[in-house]
């Protein structure tokens, strides 16, 4: 559901009928993104619109590469040992 929203704005139903789950659940996967940050929204009548924050992805990104490189230097300590 957030890799539908990298490059454009999308309402839930699209987001449901793309990721093939019920309403209900692709509610509850929006409130999970929003609430991690990931989501940004902006409200349109009766339409919430949802597109991912790519200042907030990059900096996951960037967490996500020292946190394995660090592990991986570790398994490679302990394979060398």
């Amino acid at each position: 559901m957030l890799r539908s929203t990298l490059g454009s704005e999308r309402c839930a139903s699209d987001l449901a009928e793309v990721s093939g789950l019920s309403r209900p659940a692709t509610s509850q996967h929006l409130a999970m993104l929003l609430d991690a940050g990931l989501l940004k929204v902006r409200s349109e009548g009766r339409h919430r619109w949802y597109r991912a924050d790519p200042h907030v992805l990059h900096l996951l990104r960037q967490d996500l590469a020292v946190f394995w490189n660090y592990r991986l230097e570790a398994l490679k300590r302990a394979a060398e040992s």
